[in-house]
């Protein structure tokens, strides 16, 4: 399904559950419609969806309705947005921050249960969309990229002041007092490896020094290149659900 919201966001939303709220996974890839439907990105909210969850995804910058005809695609077009001075993340966190309360106020997310989840440039995206909005109390990323330097869009632009500031380690102080899982293959040459570790061990460091005790897994398996298998997805699926199952 692809709806828009009263100010005229889009997005796109797995069939959802009727009934009382209910848990929200913001799962984040590509395109909104891609993210919900091609394997590996949609298997954890495929299944969660099975659990009740409803699923909503949004078209990441510059893919798909969001691309602009004057420029690259995808990554490329992150890379031309961020050298032009334009903050990708601060309008992305916007759009997610109004599709949440729109999907709080029509009745189909439950706001004490909102997550996310992501895939590469979609983890990044994801873990950005936690800091930006403190409902979302857990993210599970696999494979994640954690600071855009290390891809080759970005060559020539690692000193870049606007690259630097949005690398996820700078945002760990927002999301100190979040659940986070991390995954990631031991020579993911794509994303850089080392990054994700960097970054997890920042997020513990700063859950400790807010006298929080920290909830971050952080798996690093020896699968080749850069990839995001079922397992992880599996795995992400009952860590997820954990967090977000009423007590009451």
């Amino acid at each position: 399904m692809t709806l828009t919201t009263a100010a005229g966001t889009a997005y796109s939303l797995l069939p959802p559950h009727g009934g009382a709220p209910a848990p929200l996974l913001l799962l984040l890839a590509s395109t909104g419609a891609d993210t919900l439907a091609v394997e590996p990105y949609c298997r954890v909210g495929r299944l969660l969806s099975a659990r009740g969850w409803n699923v909503v995804s949004l078209d990441l910058p510059c893919h798909g309705a969001d691309r602009r005809a004057s420029e690259p695609a995808e990554l490329a077009g992150w890379a031309a947005r961020t050298a032009a001075g334009e903050d990708i993340v601060a309008t992305f966190q916007k759009r997610v921050n109004d599709v949440v309360e729109h999907l709080i106020s029509t009745g189909v997310a439950d706001s004490a249960r909102i997550a996310a989840a992501g895939t590469s440039r979609g983890g990044f995206m994801a873990c950005h969309a936690a800091a930006g909005n403190p409902r979302i109390r857990s993210v599970a990323v696999f494979a994640p990229v954690t600071d855009l330097a290390a891809l080759r869009e970005f060559a020539g632009l690692e000193a870049n002041p606007l690259v630097r500031r949005l690398a996820l380690v700078n945002a760990v102080e927002q999301l100190a007092d979040r659940a986070v899982w991390i995954t990631i293959g031991n020579a993911d040459d794509r994303v850089d490896t080392d990054k994700a570790v960097a970054l997890a061990r920042a997020l513990a460091r700063a859950a400790t020094a807010l006298g929080l005790p920290p909830r971050i897994t952080l798996q690093v398996l020896p699968v080749p290149g850069h990839v995001s298998q079922a397992e992880w997805h599996d795995q992400a699926v009952t860590w997820l659900d954990d967090r977000n199952t009423r007590k009451d």
